[in-house]
């Protein structure tokens, strides 16, 4: 089978982060052309934890659909686990109802979703131990404020905090934005490209035993 719809998966995600990549450093050096300019410092921050969110968002849906594309490829180990029997005729929907009804799916931490993938998909169709160690954290760290933004609460906070000073020694908490917003976007441009990074590193194993 070809593995257009797959390679059509990855750009759709991939142009998205790009564009929230080049309008959040429009933001941050005040050359957004099409509004007026943004000149508080808490708008900017506002602005870029909102597009750290919504690259997120654009994550869990690329992996929530390209799982579905790559069991259509070859259901075999897929059948296994969730005990179907080996005649069953699967189709994309099928897939996604079989996937995704019983329970919650953590698409979040790159080690949990690597591990469940793996039972699965066949080697030939499981790009996800192709995403580096580096990018596993940098997701990680990235959900981290995920996490922290979406609920503001004690524990988020202390996790968040830590992960500071593990990553960047930085001691004293700041929010998230305040923390995107340094050295020019530096961090918010490269933990919104480790996602584009991850997404090329699986494309091209697929395109290695696909070609």
């Amino acid at each position: 089978m070809i593995i257009k719809p797959i390679i059509k998966n990855h750009s759709h995600f991939e142009n998205n982060v790009k564009e929230l990549i080049q309008y959040g450093l429009e933001i941050i050096s005040n050359n957004v052309q099409y509004i007026d300019k943004i000149k508080s410092k808490k708008e900017k921050v506002i602005l870029l934890e909102a597009l750290l969110l919504r690259t997120c968002a654009h994550w869990e849906s690329f992996i929530a659909k390209e799982i579905i594309l790559l069991i259509n490829m070859d259901s075999t180990n897929f059948k296994i686990h969730m005990e179907l029997p080996e005649n069953t005729k699967l189709n994309l929907k099928l897939i996604r109802a079989i996937l995704y009804s019983d329970k919650y799916k953590n698409l979040h931490y790159v080690g949990h979703f690597k591990t469940y993938f793996s039972k699965l998909l066949v080697n030939e169709y499981n790009p996800f131990p192709k995403i580096s160690n580096e990018q596993s954290k940098k997701i990680n760290f990235t959900y981290t404020i995920r996490h922290y933004l979406s609920h503001y609460s004690e524990f988020s906070k202390k996790k968040l905090h830590k992960a500071y000073i593990e990553f960047y020694n930085y001691k004293i908490f700041q929010e998230p934005g305040v923390f995107l917003l340094k050295e020019k976007g530096k961090y918010f441009e490269n933990f919104l490209h480790n996602f584009i990074l991850a997404s090329v590193n699986m494309k091209k194993h697929l395109e290695d035993h696909n070609g």
